[in-house]
Order: structure tokens, then C-alpha cells, then sequence
């Protein structure tokens, strides 16, 4: 192995947990002084729009809530929303307990080290100021390459920029998205994340790694049988 691609939530970072979304869903609506199960509706009927930037983070990403339900708000409104919505995402963004030293220790190992990951366009900006960030230079978001996992420009946009070949590199995901099949028909071997009871949403994963692990620590013996 010359890299290791990791997809980002559900495995370098904690799954977004039900009541999570629905707190901070509580509290964005409060600020906009809309009904919190319309907006958590209608933010999730444009989820793919805005995971591939087409409805960019910012104040603006909820004027096409408001047009929806006839309601205007000043942009003060907005912004205070925005940041409450930024809020959120620093917290989900947080590593999971063992994801640092895994990581160094992977780099320790002489390997390269890559970010493969659907999110909004605020997420990668959000990442560098925690913990995670300064370990991934090379990263392909959603957001910004205006495509989603399994789409192979995902995958190739880093393998690119490593200069490595896909038969080189394991990837690492919680099998969201379609990611392991699609990293695996490129070449990658797979590994699966398994997160047990906070593998939540479970209609969204495919479990198809070529391997599995509980906790990331479990990619160091596994890279090592894989030497």
C-alpha cells in the first residue's frame, strides 16, 4: 500500500446522531421562526443540491426554504441562523477517539493520506480548524468537484493528485453513499467501518468491504497483514 483514502463522517468523525439533527433543526428553525419539521423537510429534499454546491453554505442556504413557505426574513436573521448552522457542523466534525493517533501512525509507515468525502461546501473549511485538518492537503469534496460518491471523479481526484495508482491505495468508509463498491471498481481495497448501534441511518450504508474494522486503531495490524 502506498495511501490511504478516508471517507470523513461516520469514520474519522462520529455519525450524525438522530436527535443531533433534530435539536440543531429545533434551533435553526427557532432563529428563522419556522416550523422545525418544515424545515427539516425541506433542507432534506435539496440534501443532493447542496452536497454537490449547487445550494452553497452560507445566509443564502435557506432563502429557497423561505421562498417555499412565503417567508422573508432580514439578512441579520440569516446570518445568526448560519452560524448556528456552522455551529453544528464544528461539533459534528470532531475526531472520533482514536482517529489522530491512527493517523499518525499511518504517516509513520511512510504512507500518504488522502480525504474522499461528500459534504457541503463549509465542511472542508470547518475541518481545518480541528484536529483532522492539518492532515489532509489532498481532499475531494462533493461540494466543491459538483459530484457525489460513487462517481469515480471523486476517487480519481485525489489518487491524481498522489500520483498513485487505485491498486495502491486502501479506502476507509462506513459504507455511505455507495463508496466501497465504487472504490473498489477502481481498484482500492475496501474497508468497511463497522459503528455498530451509532451506525445511524441505516438505509443510507452497504456494508461491502473487503474488510472490516470496529475501531480505526484496527487499520494498523490490518495494514500490517496487508504489507
Amino acid at each position: 500500500m502506498k495511501a490511504v483514502l478516508f471517507d470523513l463522517f461516520g469514520t474519522l468523525v462520529p455519525n450524525l446522531a438522530p436527535e443531533v439533527w433534530s435539536g440543531s433543526c429545533e434551533e435553526i428553525a427557532g432563529i428563522l421562526g419556522i416550523d422545525p419539521s418544515d424545515y427539516g423537510r425541506l433542507w432534506s429534499e435539496r440534501f443532493e443540491e447542496r452536497m454537490t454546491g449547487q445550494i452553497p453554505d452560507g445566509p443564502g442556504q435557506f432563502d429557497d426554504i423561505l421562498e417555499q413557505l412565503n417567508h422573508s426574513l432580514p439578512t441579520e436573521t440569516r446570518n445568526v441562523a448560519y452560524q448556528a448552522h456552522r455551529q453544528m457542523l464544528a461539533t459534528a466534525l470532531q475526531p472520533k477517539h482514536d482517529a489522530i493517533e491512527t493517523l499518525d501512525r499511518i504517516l509513520e509507515r511512510g504512507l500518504k493520506l488522502a480525504l474522499v468525502t461528500d459534504c457541503s461546501s463549509a465542511a472542508p473549511e470547518i475541518l481545518d480548524t480541528t484536529p483532522l485538518g492539518k492532515y489532509f492537503s489532498c481532499r475531494a469534496s462533493s461540494a466543491h468537484l459538483g459530484t457525489r460518491k460513487p462517481d469515480p471523479l471523486m476517487y480519481q481526484h485525489v489518487i491524481n493528485e498522489l500520483n498513485v495508482n487505485a491498486e495502491d491505495c486502501l479506502y476507509v468508509g462506513d459504507g455511505n453513499s455507495h463508496e466501497l463498491p465504487g472504490a473498489k471498481k477502481l481498484g482500492m481495497t475496501t474497508v468497511w467501518v463497522d459503528n455498530g448501534d451509532e451506525q445511524y441511518w441505516q438505509e443510507r450504508f452497504e456494508p461491502a468491504g473487503d474488510h472490516t474494522v470496529e475501531d480505526l486503531a484496527d487499520l494498523i495490524p490490518l495494514l500490517d497483514r496487508l504489507e
